[in-house]
């Protein structure tokens, strides 16, 4: 299996087709390893800081709110009591859940493989030359997406030391810039489009070989 994929220079201009690394793509795509692996990304993005009150929390409610007997009624303590309107909440959350789900790393990376693979073969996918820039230049993007008619949602795999071009990427509108090691499955779903850093197609190739 393998398949092209365009190398653009700064400017657009395609340099040449080359095979795209075997190591990053799968035979079949795995719909579910993706839906599990987002499904994880996104628990693990809760905070598990929300809280609720028990009846001892809740303020008020230190007398009884009538008489014990011959009102009818059932006896009540206190009108913090859980079935009381304002009352306190029964095994309600509390900070300090954690909501993160197990995956193992053999889903991890079929799932990112899977995403990948999906977006080659929808031709969504392309390679950036590697290009240092001196400070950030965000029309220089500009002119990159508007080259390559790119106008949706586009994200930018990059490998390190290139602050000034994640600087001059996070400007622009719908379009996101993330480091090999943080790019998730979900970002590339997400994604329209995908430009893959050539030094970071390199780093992604050995950590998937």
């Amino acid at each position: 299996m393998g398949k092209n994929v365009k190398l653009v220079n700064i400017n657009g201009e395609i340099i040449k087709e080359v095979a795209f690394n075997k190591n990053l793509l799968v035979d079949k795509i795995s719909k579910q390893a993706m839906f599990d692996v987002v499904v994880a990304e996104l628990a693990a993005q809760r905070q598990g800081t929300h809280s609720t009150l028990t009846k001892g929390e809740v303020r008020g409610g230190g007398k009884k709110p009538y008489m014990q007997k011959h009102t009818g009624n059932a006896r009540q303590g206190s009108i913090r009591n859980p079935q009381w309107v304002g009352g306190g909440i029964v095994f309600g959350p509390k900070p300090g859940r954690n909501y993160k789900k197990k995956v193992n790393n053999k889903v991890s990376r079929l799932a990112f493989k899977s995403a990948l693979t999906e977006k080659l073969n929808n031709d969504s996918l392309i390679l950036l030359e590697d290009v240092s820039l001196n400070k950030p230049k965000t029309k220089t993007i500009i002119n990159l997406l508007n080259k390559l008619n790119l106008d949706k949602k586009v994200l930018f795999i990059l490998g390190s030391g290139n602050d000034n071009l994640i600087k001059s990427i996070r400007n622009i509108n719908k379009v996101s810039a993330k480091l090999f090691n943080q790019a998730s499955v979900k970002d590339i779903m997400n994604a329209k489009n995908i430009i893959i850093q050539n030094n970071a197609y390199e780093a992604l190739g050995k950590v998937y070989c």
